[in-house]
């Protein structure tokens, strides 16, 4: 992304310093009030807890009361602790992670993400957070408007011997539970030769926040599009699996996002952004609806956890439903 367009400050994303007494039962306390902020600003970071290990993270989303997402499908293989404590998604550390928001390809996603900074990394590495409520206004009308009323559509195939397994993806042992799984996820499927499994599911791109009602843009599309990828590396894609990529992403209709497009969206990602520096013990609680989160390249040995929260299906009759003709 340009580092040209002017950030956010820091200092306008809410932040509260833990007691280092009793520090769970002072984040009990102030459960209803970084809520509040939620909804306002999108996230609060809580410095100075003791954020060690799986354990704690789980223990500081039981005192914000916050109940367990388990999601139906990974993007990759990513480290599961148990209790509902991840790790972030495999990304390399000198790369950039486009904004993005969990589990918006699903049908039911989590509302709220903690990320737990157990080591920080070395140098200016930060997360980026993104306001989906204004996102909108910084995209080219047309394109904003073809997404909000026609929602977009991941393509994923699982290639045999590539990336992670179907099985792994969907935590399913076999075909039949998948089958079952698909129907109640409105995924399609067809079976390739050599047991490839393309896969086609339709979204909102838009959805209206369950609690403010204001209209957020909500999807994956810049992340999980073939164009973002090193051109060399997507050459090397298209040689080897052709049209069926493991990851595309198109409008809705099925049509294919131009450069311009992806360009449009990772600048309006730009515009809207607030840069969070890390320390040791911060958790960052985002509203995973107004918040997309992404981060700059990262040095050193960074360790974070991950704790998603409060299963959350569009509403229905809002923009958040499924575009019609969908299973």
């Amino acid at each position: 992304m340009s580092e040209t367009v002017p950030t956010l400050r820091e200092e306008l994303l809410p932040s509260f310093d833990a007691p280092g007494d009793s520090p769970y039962t002072w984040l009990r306390d102030m459960a209803g009030t970084l809520r509040d902020h939620l909804l306002v600003h999108g996230a609060v970071l809580v410095h100075g807890l003791p954020m060690d290990g799986p354990d704690s993270v789980a223990t500081a989303r039981e005192a914000l009361g916050i109940a367990r997402h388990t999601p139906t499908e990974a993007f990759n293989d990513r480290g599961d602790f148990g209790d509902g404590v991840l790790s972030p998604i495999t990304w390399p550390g000198e790369r950039m992670l486009c904004p993005f928001q969990e589990g918006s390809f699903s049908r039911t996603f989590p509302s709220v993400v903690l990320t737990a900074c157990l080591t920080p990394p070395d140098g200016d590495g930060r997360t980026h957070l993104s306001d989906a409520r204004r996102l909108l206004d910084h995209l080219p009308a047309p394109l904003a408007e073809r997404v909000r009323t026609m929602g977009w559509t991941l393509a994923r195939t699982f290639h045999e011997g590539f990336g992670i397994t179907w099985r792994k993806a969907f935590s399913v042992p076999d075909r039949a539970a998948l089958e079952k799984l698909f129907e109640a996820a409105g995924i399609s499927a067809e079976w390739l030769p050599g047991g490839t499994l393309y896969t086609v599911r339709r979204r909102p791109g838009v959805v209206d926040h369950p609690v403010t009602g204001e209209e957020c843009w909500f999807n994956q599309i810049s992340f999980l599009n073939a164009g973002n990828l090193d051109p060399a590396e997507r050459a090397i894609m298209v040689k080897a699996f052709g049209t069926y990529l493991p990851m595309n992403t198109y409008f809705g209709d099925g049509s294919p996002f131009s450069d311009d497009d992806l360009a449009a969206i990772l600048h309006a990602y730009d515009s809207v952004r607030t840069d969070v520096a890390w320390r040791r013990g911060d958790l960052l609680i985002t509203d995973n609806i107004i918040m997309a989160q992404g981060r700059s390249a990262f040095e050193g040995t960074p360790e974070f956890l991950v704790a998603l929260g409060e299963d959350q299906s569009p509403r229905p009759g809002s923009r958040g439903r499924e575009p019609e003709g969908d299973r």
